[in-house]
């Protein structure tokens, strides 16, 4: 197993080594551009969502401070903020998606041409 490994890496470096047709280079820079765009997308859904659970923690802390009404007010806001912060993540994770795949199908038009 660990010759088929090493034989299976060496054939990568010669692949990886060897000259790009100008299809390929365009493909892989396309595939490179949506990976860079869906990154800045999901890191920026990142910062949005632990401000938000931030906040969260904090309105549960005041909640813990107070008492009656206004505690349980804290905690409902405290509870859609962190149900808002899974969906901003879940449309940021989908956005990411569709821009990787929209790459993928334009390195795969670049390099049918």
């Amino acid at each position: 197993m660990p010759r088929f490994v090493l034989m299976a890496a060496a054939a990568f470096a010669l692949t990886a080594c060897g000259s790009q047709s100008p299809e390929q280079q365009r493909a892989a820079q396309l595939r490179d551009q949506a990976d860079a765009e869906a990154d800045a997308i999901e890191a920026a859904a990142e910062n949005q969502t632990a401000q938000m659970k931030v906040e969260a923690e904090g309105l549960i802390t005041q909640a813990g401070q107070t008492g009656g009404y206004d505690a349980e007010r804290l905690k409902v806001r405290a509870n859609a903020l962190r149900q808002e912060a899974k969906l901003v993540e879940q449309q940021a994770n989908a956005q990411a998606k569709a821009v990787r795949d929209r790459g993928q199908a334009q390195a795969s038009a670049a390099l049918a041409k």
